[in-house]
């Protein structure tokens, strides 16, 4: 198992690198994402920075969980 993203410890804006660590995806999926016209994105020069604040909302907003979590999280205890 490789080595747990803390985004704690990230500053106020993230790098492609930092998103793809934090979501568990490829350097591709993560600059497919900065794409995406409901993502959040700046550009700074040559570089994409993602604003940390606003790259938590949009995870939560794209996150589904399943009305009988509970059910599925006593299942795997």
């Amino acid at each position: 198992m490789g080595k747990v993203y803390n985004i704690n410890e990230a500053g106020a804006y993230l790098t492609v690198n930092e998103i793809s660590a934090y979501l568990n995806v490829s350097r591709s999926q993560a600059y497919e994402l900065t794409h995406r016209s409901d993502f959040p994105v700046t550009h700074l020069g040559g570089s994409i920075r993602v604003p940390k604040e606003a790259f938590l909302v949009w995870v939560r907003l794209h996150t589904v969980i399943p009305r009988d979590v509970d059910t599925i999280l006593k299942a795997a205890a």
